[in-house]
């Protein structure tokens, strides 16, 4: 015989019995469907919904209700009838945000699915707390929670491998920032903002960072007295490389890396005095980076795909923020490594006679490599370290501290530099 339930469409559980919530507190709902009866194996499909957040749950409950859906819970197993799969399957696309994962009988490609969406949330949630705060301990905290379990995915609907990458990448940077001895506010809440754009799309936020994006970009040009749109559609910034339908750009494939001078964008004239740069060999988060310095300069700009439109007469201004994106500019890695090799000598030396003068002033003018960005092949979290002990030492010589503290600090910083050369 069937049996009535109640259910909590907050918390996303049902029971058979009326009362109040045990989590949220709200009174529980009657289902007006009668529970499923158990009946033959291959007459039933079964979700696994033990990685679903309960908001998810309680709008898969509410949809099958509204649908009709006879179902049970057996534990976090949802139960249905095969004929009904068809129909179950587009329900929970919709509670999990229309991403699209095959479904199998046991619903595990799904709870995989909303586990990812839960990741992206949970991630987008701290770096928006960061990039507002970024001495919060908590966001701190959470934002390491988030990247161990965003590390272990392999795909992040609606983004693609590229942009799945891409925010690992950020997220490293954003973790090694946290992580330096010397507070880098700007540098966190730069890597925060970048993660947020990145990540939008994939926690449901991509229309709120284009709002974010758009109002940004016309404050900046209201300030300047310059138009904030350029004729035609309606500009997309943020990095995310909408395509016509506002979906991904299936043919956006980037190369890792850095890039050469020559590839910085090959420019060419779009029609109305507007200029177009090709660049699809750019990173995801390069895209991103640039977005967010035409928005603080207030330069009017349009993404088609990887193709970004201005004016023409914001070229030369553009073509200087190019200078200002990660990883971009193309070095001399064998100068890049003397540089950082000439650093070690002046600090193995200072390391050994604090006091000296002559020393001092050598460590003080080779120290500024560790300003540079990244070294190819390196770490950035180790990067980041170098970075920070080399501000401290900095720190230590110019005001002119005791002896032992400049060569302690000389010490460390001489130990991570020897693992580089």
């Amino acid at each position: 015989m069937s049996r009535r339930v109640w259910y909590c469409p907050n918390c996303g559980y049902e029971v058979p019995s009326r009362g109040r919530c045990h989590s949220c507190g709200e009174r529980l709902l009657a289902s007006p469907l009668p529970e499923l009866e158990s009946g033959p194996e291959d007459d039933e499909v079964g979700y696994r919904l033990d990685q679903w957040d309960d908001e998810t749950r309680g709008r898969l409950i509410e949809a099958l209700i509204g649908a009709g859906i006879r179902h049970r819970f057996e534990e976090e197993e949802l139960v249905v009838l095969a004929i009904d799969e068809a129909e179950v399957d587009a329900l929970v696309a919709e509670a999990t945000g229309g991403n699209e994962a095959p479904l199998g009988n046991d619903g595990q490609a799904a709870a995989v699915t909303t586990a990812a969406s839960k990741v992206a949330h949970d991630l987008y949630d701290a770096a928006d707390r960061l990039r507002q705060d970024p001495t919060d301990m908590q966001a701190d905290v959470d934002i390491g929670e988030a990247s161990a379990a965003l590390f272990t995915l392999d795909f992040l609907p609606p983004l693609g491998d590229d942009e799945l990458a891409a925010v690992g990448r950020v997220t490293r940077r954003l973790l090694g920032a946290l992580g330096a001895d010397e507070a880098l506010e700007d540098e966190i809440r730069h890597q925060a903002e970048v993660l947020c754009r990145l990540v939008a799309p994939g926690a449901g936020h991509d229309e709120a960072e284009q709002e974010r994006a758009m109002a940004r970009l016309e404050a900046a040009a209201r300030q300047k007295g310059r138009p904030a749109q350029l004729p035609g559609p309606v500009p997309a910034p943020g990095g995310a490389v909408p395509g016509p339908e506002g979906l991904l750009d299936e043919e956006a494939v980037l190369a890792e890396g850095s890039l050469a001078d020559e590839d910085l964008g090959e420019a060419e004239e779009g029609g109305s005095g507007q200029l177009v740069y090709e660049l699809d060999e750019w990173l995801p988060e390069q895209r991103v980076e640039l977005s967010l310095l035409l928005e603080a300069a207030g330069v009017a700009h349009r993404w088609d795909g990887t193709d970004l439109a201005v004016a023409e007469a914001d070229e030369a201004e553009v073509d200087g923020l190019f200078e200002q994106v990660h990883g971009l500019v193309d070095e001399d890695d064998e100068a890049r490594y003397r540089m950082i090799e000439e650093l070690f000598g002046n600090v193995d030396r200072l390391a050994n006679d604090p006091a000296d003068p002559e020393r001092q002033r050598a460590f003080l003018d080779s120290v500024g490599v560790v300003e540079q960005p990244t070294p190819v092949g390196l770490d950035d979290a180790f990067w980041w370290r170098v970075r920070s002990q080399g501000h401290a030492l900095k720190a230590a010589v110019e005001a002119g501290s005791r002896s032992d503290e400049i060569s302690r600090e000389a010490a460390l910083l001489a130990e991570m530099l020897h693992e580089m050369v």
